[in-house]
């Protein structure tokens, strides 16, 4: 989810950049933007297949590991969230 997020952020700004230039100075998305964005859009929709089937594998306990502690386990979605925001708008 953390990494759904911070991809679909990228899009949004990038959107609502160009929402708030003046139309007249407004330039066409390049080629490799557009690319990049599409890339983007992609990967969530991967990402929303993907969610539901890791969730059913969440409930039944699939790869279940008891010896690592709930911090780390909390803290890796936190950080993949802040991390690829990060690298998305910079």
């Amino acid at each position: 989810v953390a990494v759904f997020a911070a991809s679909s952020l990228f899009n949004t700004t990038v959107l609502l950049k160009r929402n708030f230039v003046d139309k007249g100075a407004l330039e066409p998305i390049g080629e490799q933007l557009a690319a990049r964005m599409i890339q983007i859009c992609n990967a969530e929709l991967t990402a929303l297949g993907l969610i539901p089937l890791t969730a059913t594998f969440m409930a039944r306990g699939v790869l279940y590991n008891d010896d690592i502690p709930w911090p780390i386990e909390a803290a890796v979605p936190a950080l993949v969230f802040v991390g690829l925001a990060f690298k998305y708008i910079k």
